[in-house]
């Protein structure tokens, strides 16, 4: 995927995955919003952005997902700081069965306003240039998790609700794509605390899934990551990547639709 002059904006870009998401396309030459609540910890990461690949190409836009002016305010501010949008990456996530409502808020309805917000400004029919959306789910997206219901229900619903936007017959005169990422456990900061049961069900149950599917480099993710980036065709793909199986590449299976 070429992306030489192309901006994208990332939601939960201050740390772990979003960080790395957004290092990949600095290296493929694309100029980066670096969106997250964390605004300290985000200001350091565009920092070391800037050092790297100059002062134009990152800037850090401080947004809470579940709020709507927080949104609008990052898709207003990359418009006029590049002009342009091509590629929205909705990361921002948490996994926390103790502040489950707050779960839903960030890792579901975080995600389906910031799709809203890509269309708009996306959609060649609106003035837009085009581009592709990449839904961060989970592998428990796909498969049900007994240890953590709630993160996988929010998780669910970014898969179908991806795959519904991937399946509508317009997106093609918008010129607009949606894709789903989803990996398993990876050494990232959404670890702690459900691998020992402190925000998961059943703290031995916990371990034990941890230790059967294994825990993945942040880096064997940014490897399918890329991946992704570079399938020809991406429109309603869904992406898995595990410690066990590797990369998983799913395209749409028009039988399976209504």
């Amino acid at each position: 995927m070429s992306l030489s002059g192309k901006v994208a904006l990332i939601t939960g870009a201050a740390q772990g995955f979003g960080k790395a998401f957004s290092e990949v396309l600095l290296k493929r030459g694309a100029n980066v919003c670096v969106a997250d609540i964390k605004v300290q910890t985000g200001e350091a990461t565009v920092s070391s952005f800037q050092q790297q690949y100059s002062i134009d190409r990152a800037f850090f836009a401080k947004c809470d997902v579940t709020q709507e002016k927080d949104v609008k305010a990052t898709f207003d501010a990359v418009k006029k700081h590049y002009g342009r949008l091509d590629l929205v990456i909705n990361n921002a996530g948490i996994a926390d069965e103790g502040a489950w409502n707050k779960m839903i808020d960030i890792n579901l309805k975080g995600v389906v306003m910031g799709s809203q917000y890509a269309v708009e400004a996306l959609r060649r029919d609106k003035g837009g240039n085009g581009g592709l959306v990449i839904n961060v789910s989970s592998a428990a997206g796909l498969a049900p998790v007994y240890i953590t219901p709630v993160y996988a229900a929010s998780k669910f619903g970014v898969v179908g609700f991806t795959r519904s936007w991937a399946d509508n017959p317009h997106l093609g005169s918008m010129g607009v794509s949606f894709c789903c990422f989803c990996p398993t456990f990876a050494e990232t900061e959404i670890m702690k605390g459900v691998d020992d049961g402190k925000k998961s069900l059943y703290a031995e149950d916990a371990r034990e899934l941890v230790k059967m599917l294994g825990v993945m480099s942040v880096q064997e993710v940014v490897d399918a990551f890329e991946q992704l980036l570079d399938l020809p065709d991406k429109n309603g793909v869904i992406v898995t990547v595990t410690k066990r199986n590797g990369i998983n590449i799913k395209r749409p299976n028009v039988a399976n639709k209504l």
